[in-house]
Formats: structure tokens, sequence, C-alpha cells
């Protein structure tokens, strides 16, 4: 072989690394957006699901002294039907 030749092969490996590394450099340049782009949707997600968790949390604290409100009145009614059914039996005993 020639040393010509040699040196035109050499020269084109280098050409060929060198355009690969900057084949590979893009490459990790978009790859590294898209991740950037990722994290940030990642914490919008993270941050609406914490406000989501709250409003539930809020809903479920509502929803639990509405039962407690509700019981305490039909306990309240149960109680005034006791009584009148009492007072209705004394009156029908009375007669």
């Amino acid at each position: 072989m020639s040393t010509g030749f040699v040196l035109v092969l050499l020269r084109e490996i280098r050409e060929s690394i060198l355009k690969l590394r900057e084949e590979f450099n893009t490459r990790l340049d978009q790859t590294n957006e898209r991740l950037d782009q990722t994290t940030t949707s990642l914490g919008r997600v993270e941050s609406e699901l914490h406000e989501l968790r709250k409003y539930m949390r809020q809903m479920a604290l509502n929803q639990a002294k509405h039962e407690q409100t509700h019981a305490q009145g039909i306990e309240r009614l149960d109680h005034d039907v006791k009584e009148l059914k009492e007072h209705l039996k004394r009156l029908k005993q009375g007669l």
C-alpha cells in the first residue's frame, strides 16, 4: 500500500468519526430537550395531583360532616316519634 492511500483512508476515518460525533451530540441535545419537557410536564402533573388530593380530602370531610348532621337529625326524629307514640298510647289508655 502506498502512504498516500493510507493517509486518505485515515482522513476518511477521522471525518467519519467527527460526523458521527456531531450526529451523536445532536441526538443527545434533542434527548435532553425532550427530557426537560417531560420533567416540566411531570412537575405540573404532580402539582395538579396535589391540588386534587387537597380538594378530595376537603370533599370527604364535608361529606362526613353532612352524614353526621343528617344522622343527628334522624336520631332526633326517631326520639320525637317514640315520644309521640308514648303520648298517643297514654291518651288512648286515658279514654
